[in-house]
């Protein structure tokens, strides 16, 4: 089904023994419905087929039947590139197609996803305050060290395996807490350049991730989430399967 989508949501690349590295791609339809695109192998593809951020595409897609969540789909053929989205008037053109069915109460969307009538998987939420950015330092599973030497042999450049996780901690509108990961490639790519020019130095990563995630967007900026779930924690009903799959901030 051939359909055009503004695309909102690009994670951070994982590896693949299918298809070397995946990303997991989400926007909206026209109609203002949610829609999940994976794998794409975006850093894989041809020039002409990568998408920004903010960009119409059109492409056909048909819904991934081995996937239970009702947003998820597959790409089936070529990518052509539209029209992309700017920033003037404080995002009006963004906000107009992004903000439309945005939820308050967390509860209520935990509720829908665990819903199989509903099962929603992606929505966009707006927190009532965000009161912590914090950054953790993981070991990189050495199965997946071993993957990556495998995966190289196909001469490709592979996605950086980053040693940190992101997370924001923040009320909804009736003052309950939650903690989630942030998995947006943009705070990876941060992460990254960073790295390269401090070293592995958590202290120091920490002190400037902060001051663009929380000191700027956070306190700044009219921050919303775009939410999304695994489908591995999805299918477990997960007492709240929701990461930060994406960060809108238009201007306040």
């Amino acid at each position: 089904m051939k359909t055009r989508i503004l695309v909102a949501v690009k994670t951070y690349p994982s590896l693949s023994s299918s298809y070397i590295e995946t990303v997991c791609t989400a926007g909206i339809r026209q109609d203002g419905s949610w829609v999940r695109i994976y794998p794409i192998p975006f850093r894989l593809m041809d020039k002409k087929q990568k998408f920004r951020k903010y960009q119409w595409i059109e492409a056909n897609i048909q819904r991934d039947t081995r996937d239970p969540r009702y947003e998820s789909h597959r790409l089936v053929g070529n990518i052509k590139l539209l029209g992309h989205l700017g920033t003037k008037n404080g995002w009006k053109d963004r906000k107009r197609h992004l903000l439309k069915g945005v939820f308050t109460d967390l509860s209520i969307l935990v509720k829908d996803a665990r819903d199989v009538g509903v099962y929603i998987s992606l929505a966009t939420f707006k927190p009532k305050c965000i009161l912590r950015f914090s950054l953790e330092k993981i070991a990189i599973d050495p199965d997946l060290r071993k993957k990556k030497r495998r995966l190289s042999r196909h001469k490709t450049k592979l996605v950086d395996l980053v040693p940190y996780r992101f997370y924001y901690t923040f009320e909804d509108e009736n003052g309950k807490r939650s903690r989630l990961q942030i998995t947006d490639w943009e705070i990876y790519q941060l992460c990254r350049k960073l790295m390269r020019k401090y070293g592995n130095q958590r202290t120091v990563l920490y002190k400037h991730l902060k001051q663009k995630y929380f000191d700027e967007l956070a306190t700044t900026r009219d921050v919303h989430f775009f939410l999304g779930t695994t489908r591995n924690w999805h299918i477990r009903r997960s007492r709240n399967p929701f990461m930060i799959v994406g960060i809108f901030y238009p201007p306040k």
